[in-house]
C-alpha cells in the first residue's frame, strides 16, 4: 500500500510537471510575440511630418509595448523557476518511490531467507532425531 501511495505521489508530480512545462513554454512564446511587437513598432520611423502630439503618441504607445514586453518576460521568468520547482519535487517523488521499492524488496527478502533458515532448521531437527533413533 504505501508503494502504491508513493506511485501515485510520482504520477501526481509528473501531471504537475508537465503542466508547469506547458506554461513557461506558453509564457516564453507570450514574450517573445511581445518583445516582437514592441521591435517592429520601435523599428517604424515616424513620417517626415510628423507633430509633437503624434511623437508623444508614439512614445507612449511604444513605452506600453516595452512593459508589456517586460512583464510577459518576468512571467516566462516566472513559469520557468515554476517548472524547474515541479521537476525537482517530480525527481523527490521518484527518489522517495524507489527508496520505499528498496525496503520492501529488502524485507521480503529477508522474510525469504527467515523462512528457509526455518525450513533448514526443522530439516536438520528431523534428520537428527532420525540418526538418534537409528544409530
Amino acid at each position: 500500500m504505501l508503494v502504491e501511495l508513493r506511485q501515485r505521489a510520482v504520477e501526481l508530480a509528473q501531471t504537475e510537471s508537465a503542466a508547469a512545462t506547458r506554461r513557461a513554454q506558453d509564457a516564453e512564446e507570450a514574450a517573445q510575440r511581445a518583445a516582437d511587437a514592441w521591435s517592429e513598432a520601435a523599428g517604424t520611423s515616424p513620417e517626415a511630418r510628423t507633430s509633437s502630439v503624434d511623437l508623444a503618441e508614439l512614445s507612449a504607445w511604444l513605452g506600453a509595448l516595452r512593459q508589456r514586453a517586460d512583464r510577459a518576460a518576468a512571467r516566462a521568468v516566472a513559469a520557468r523557476a515554476e517548472a524547474e520547482r515541479q521537476r525537482a519535487a517530480l525527481v523527490v517523488a521518484r527518489s522517495e518511490l524507489r527508496k520505499i521499492e528498496v525496503w520492501r524488496d529488502g524485507l521480503a527478502a529477508t522474510v525469504r531467507a527467515a523462512a528457509l533458515r526455518l525450513e533448514r532448521v526443522a530439516a536438520d531437527e528431523v534428520a537428527a532425531r532420525t540418526v538418534r533413533r537409528h544409530g
